[in-house]
């Protein structure tokens, strides 16, 4: 990993005043890899028709009712649906998604978008993905000043 000395030493930071670089160093960067996050989302037979629209919601949700009749994962998760809500966020509800589209009950398309009703990407900053807390002080102290 590049050190912060280095990172100021840049073009694109070299002549900046130290609050400055501090601040687009704490900036989302564009260029790093995404971060996935998952916030915590309830998804209910509304949320469902409304995601998949009528139709396809419909037909989802009367292949999980014949499903619950013999898969017990199945049947749990529709009872969430039903009632308290399925939080999609949960690794083991996305799980039970993928496990529906690989046995094709469900387009990936249709799990992308139930997916995407939880998940957050953003792109981490410099100093985040360095793991520093960077300020004005930090880029003065990493320039050699005292």
């Amino acid at each position: 990993m590049e050190t912060l000395a280095d990172r100021l030493k840049r073009s694109d930071l070299a002549a900046l005043p130290d609050w400055d670089a501090a601040a687009r160093l704490n900036a989302p960067d564009p260029t790093l890899p995404a971060i996935i996050e998952w916030r915590p989302t309830q998804i209910g037979i509304g949320t469902i028709l409304d995601a998949l629209g009528p139709t396809a919601g419909a037909a989802f949700l009367d292949a999980l009712e014949t499903l619950a009749e013999t898969t017990p994962t199945i049947r749990w998760g529709l009872e969430l649906i039903r009632g308290s809500g399925l939080d999609i966020s949960r690794p083991s509800a996305r799980s039970q998604l993928a496990t529906l589209v690989a046995e094709g009950i469900l387009q990936q398309s249709a799990a992308d978008a139930l997916l995407a009703l939880s998940r957050v990407e953003r792109h981490p900053s410099w100093a985040e993905s360095a793991g520093m807390q960077i300020d004005a002080r930090a880029v003065g102290l990493a320039r050699g000043g005292r």
